[in-house]
């Protein structure tokens, strides 16, 4: 097996694209494996998917994949740009890197599998990255977990703040307690940290919240948190709240307060 049989089968390059060099950069340490594509082709337009001709190339861009033994391995191409009637010119989708990303989907898959049992920073250090990178990496991760998540009925939630660094410094945790899963990650501690989590619930899924868990820090407390309206509220013991706390438990909801 030839050099550039070789890479294309690693990253998975198939036709119409291919290899058209592979360059070791000993002083780099990094093996650059040169991608192109063949003469004549059609592209969809990722916006309506219609083939399209070839406008024009973007200037080269470079993505980090998985490593060649100690080498990191690179893969430079110049990106098509298809020419749709509709949408104008647009760069073509590419099958091995999401837009806007400098890292190929298994690279980034490997990332992730670290993340799950390490930080960040070390992670960024294992793989040869900047925190930035890495934490980029992440974000992309949940927005693909997020776009895939279904509408589906959330009946038992919890809602805790953690506290991070050293000093009064917070986030406001949502969790699912039926499927083990988190909802929200917000910034601080209050009752407006959790405006972003009900205003974003289809009205369905809001109904269908029958419980809800939190602790006795006031504006986290359920008169905050449970804003959701159902007929016939059925709570059981909630914190005391001031005159200017926002509305009662969701009419409907069994809201239950538990000490963390």
């Amino acid at each position: 097996m030839q050099d550039r049989e070789l890479y294309a089968a690693i990253p998975g390059i198939r036709t119409p694209r291919r290899v058209g060099r592979v360059e070791l950069r000993l002083a780099q340490g990094e093996a650059h494996v040169h991608l192109e594509h063949e003469a004549g082709l059609e592209w969809p337009c990722p916006e309506c998917r219609k083939p399209c001709a070839l406008y024009d190339h973007q200037p080269e861009r470079r993505w980090r994949h998985l490593d060649t033994c100690q080498y990191k391995t690179i893969l430079p191409a110049e990106p098509p740009r298809g020419n749709c009637a509709d949408h104008g010119a647009r760069v073509v989708q590419l099958p091995w890197a999401e837009p806007n990303s400098r890292f190929t989907a298994l690279f980034e898959g490997i990332a992730i599998e670290w993340l799950k049992v390490a930080s960040q920073k070390a992670v960024a250090g294992q793989l040869r990255l900047s925190w930035d990178e890495v934490h980029a990496i992440q974000q992309r991760a949940v927005a693909r977990g997020l776009a895939r998540r279904k509408e589906e009925n959330l009946e038992h939630l919890g809602v805790d703040e953690q506290s991070f660094t050293r000093g009064h410094r917070y986030f406001t945790l949502v969790n699912d307690l039926d499927r083990g899963r988190v909802l929200l990650v917000a910034e601080n501690r209050t009752g407006e940290s959790l405006d972003a989590f009900w205003s974003r619930l289809p009205e369905a899924q809001v109904q269908s919240v029958r419980a809800i868990a939190v602790d006795m820090w006031e504006p986290t407390s359920i008169p905050h948190a449970a804003t959701c309206q159902q007929p016939n509220p059925r709570s059981s013991s909630t914190s005391s709240t001031s005159p200017n706390t926002s509305p009662k438990p969701p009419a409907g909801s069994a809201a239950e307060n538990t000490n963390s």
